[in-house]
């Protein structure tokens, strides 16, 4: 297992390399920066962290079925959704109270923009459930990319029984597990389409939209994580040849690239979540294919400054996450107003990338500090295992 998720690890690794491309961009690119929207595609790295989500946790699933050979589905889903809650909630609660006090001192007092929270009791109150996503007045306007939490604990409290419905699949031909992913992206795309239609534009699915952050957009994408958990027990990674799944990654990365920086039509956003999502089965498939065959090159690799720090980055991604807005929106909030003070322009381009290593290791050493504050209270807060 330690073999996989140091694959996995590097996976979440760029993908919050790349949430932190996209937010870093919000007060210092303006909107004629050349770069701004393949800068963007950024965005797309929360992609990364449903698909290495999705296979991650079957592994906590099988371990508590194992820990509970005899158990009930019910109860043990109420264990396994309880316990991914407890893991959460304390730093969300943490970096929710910072941005309170925040936005009072510098928003309220100030007029200094920055993150501005809405503070009204039901928004904190399902935002605090992680139930958020199934509002569109309270989605991503009460934590900093908020959005993304809330989605992810709707795909949490439905894993075991997605699980279960690729378990029992799993014992026909490897080729019939593709048909979970691809009916819920039908389903998708349907239950969206009726949504806009039947209730007005405001439920399009375009990018950016409360259609697109739905659980139901991003669950495609989720359950392909699990199937790759599936082929994986079957030896799928290893046994598919590098001139396969290398060249497939950089087919579907592609086409999500062009399709990105296509204007929206046609529905596409209901697709886009599952095309980057299989784009990174094949990136998945690969890493895993090179770690479990001890391959030269990714004995090398792994001895990288940079493969080693991405790990690592992956590892801490939820601390990164948490904290990452007070450096994305505050710092750069602060800079562009020093930066602006004698209403002079300055090059966009050229300071998002001066200030972007360092800001990544800012949030990198501030993800790691939340981490180990986040680890002593996940011990005392979780069930034993």
């Amino acid at each position: 297992m330690r073999q996989k998720l140091q694959s996995l690890n590097l996976i979440k690794g760029i993908g919050i390399i790349m949430i932190i491309i996209v937010h870093n961009r919000h007060f210092i690119m303006q909107d004629m920066s050349g770069l701004r929207p393949i800068i963007n595609f950024g965005q797309m790295g929360c992609q990364l962290f449903f698909f290495v989500s999705g296979f991650s946790l079957c592994y906590s699933w099988e371990h508590i079925i194992a820990s509970n050979p005899s158990g009930q589905l019910i109860p043990l889903s109420f264990r396994f959704i309880v316990r991914r809650y407890l893991r959460l909630i304390p730093g969300f609660l943490i970096v929710m109270a910072i941005n309170w006090i925040l936005n009072i001192l510098l928003i309220d007092h100030l007029d200094f923009l920055g993150f501005l929270m809405n503070r009204e009791p039901l928004a904190i109150i399902t935002n605090i459930l992680f139930l958020h996503g199934l509002f569109p007045a309270y989605n991503n306007n009460v934590f900093p990319g908020g959005w993304y939490i809330g989605t992810a604990f709707l795909l949490y409290i439905i894993f075991p029984l997605l699980f279960c419905s690729f378990k029992k699949l799993n014992q026909l031909p490897s080729v019939c597990l593709t048909a979970i992913p691809l009916f819920l992206l039908g389903f998708n795309y349907f239950l969206l389409k009726h949504l806009s239609v039947s209730l007005g534009n405001e439920f399009y699915p375009s990018n950016n939209s409360f259609s697109y952050y739905l659980f139901t957009n991003q669950l495609p994408c989720f359950s392909l994580g699990i199937l790759l958990y599936f082929y994986d027990k079957k030896g799928f990674c290893v046994k598919c040849p590098l001139v396969i799944s290398i060249p497939a990654f950089i087919a579907l990365t592609y086409l999500s690239i062009h399709l990105y920086l296509q204007p929206e039509h046609n529905y596409i956003y209901t697709f886009m979540p599952f095309i980057v999502g299989f784009a990174v089965f094949w990136l998945a498939t690969t890493l895993i294919h090179i770690e479990k065959k001890r391959l030269s090159a990714s004995k090398k690799f792994a001895k990288t400054y940079i493969s080693r720090f991405l790990a690592s980055c992956g590892q801490h991604s939820y601390g990164m996450y948490l904290v990452h807005s007070f450096i994305c929106w505050y710092g750069l909030k602060t800079l562009r107003y020093f930066l602006t003070l004698n209403d002079k322009p300055y090059n966009d381009l050229l300071v998002y990338w001066l200030v972007f290593v360092p800001c990544v290791l800012i949030v990198y050493l501030l993800g790691l500090c939340m981490e180990k504050l986040l680890n002593q209270i996940d011990h005392r807060l979780r069930p034993s295992s």
